[in-house]
């Protein structure tokens, strides 16, 4: 490919085309990496992040078939920039499910609890969350890198530029692709539901019995001791549900690589 490259636009030394094709092709793992909340600026400093990107663009640009580029003008240029910024966002969009659902189920009982007051600032992604929503999502990621998910995204990214080389034309979109991503994203709401599931059917139960205690004993305030109650109950739940949990999210790694590989076939048509 170097070779090819080398015969480049009139006036562009060849030198200068291989490094734009090598940013053209970090640019699929520079976007998978900045949807993946593990790898947000706050966690990995920008310049070991940019030079791990680049050290595999570089790689995945050495492993592409030779193509001619003295055609690609700047627009065509800014096409293939884009193009594979989509296909970068495509892959991190759906490893980061897991990962935003357990942040999401921890939001959901923060709330039924009441502690959402309680918010904090997550490094992570630089937004705020409750604890427990933080509490999960620091789970998802240790999991997702002690696991091995950062070797599976990069492994499903290399062998994405199989079925999409970087001098592929435009994905072609029909309804079944968009018919996949919107499964995602119902799939990441049910997710997120499930995870929380048995701790809200405990808060509901606690309510009910703050509730009927209330009515024969209304002297008592109970809204100030459903706090407390809920808080606890909630927390010795999680306690007993983290194995679940963890099993859960492995299980749902697992298959991400899958799914990705059956996205890109189907745009790759």
């Amino acid at each position: 490919m170097a070779g090819a490259a080398a015969g480049g636009m009139q006036g562009v030394p060849g030198w200068m085309m291989e490094l734009l094709l090598v940013g053209i092709a970090s640019a699929r793992f520079g976007f998978a990496f900045a949807i993946i909340p593990l790898f947000a600026q706050n966690t990995i400093p920008a310049t070991v992040r940019n030079a791990i990107i680049l050290t595999f663009g570089g790689v995945a640009f050495a492993l592409q078939p030779n193509f001619m580029v003295q055609d690609i003008g700047t627009f065509g240029w800014a096409i293939m920039l884009v193009r594979e910024a989509g296909i970068g966002i495509a892959i991190g969009f759906f490893f980061a499910t897991i990962l935003w659902a357990m942040e999401a189920a921890g939001e959901i009982i923060d709330a039924k609890v009441g502690a959402t007051i309680g918010q904090i600032l997550e490094p992570n992604g630089g937004t705020m969350t409750s604890l427990t929503g933080s509490l999960l999502q620091r789970l998802a990621h240790v999991l997702f890198a002690a696991w091995g998910g950062l070797l599976l995204l990069v492994g499903t990214i290399m062998e994405s530029f199989v079925i999409w080389p970087i001098a592929r034309s435009w994905p072609v979109l029909d309804p079944q692709s968009l018919i996949l991503f919107e499964g995602e994203f119902g799939r990441l709401m049910t997710l997120a539901l499930v995870f929380a599931a048995p701790i809200l059917v405990m808060l509901y139960v606690v309510d009910a019995a703050l509730g009927l205690l209330n009515r024969f004993a209304q002297q008592l305030n109970v809204f100030s001791l459903s706090l407390s109650i809920k808080s606890w109950a909630a927390t010795a739940l999680l306690l007993i549900l983290v194995p679940l949990l963890a099993q859960a999210v492995l299980m749902d790694l697992s298959t991400r690589s899958d799914v990705v590989r059956a996205v890109a076939r189907t745009l790759a048509r």
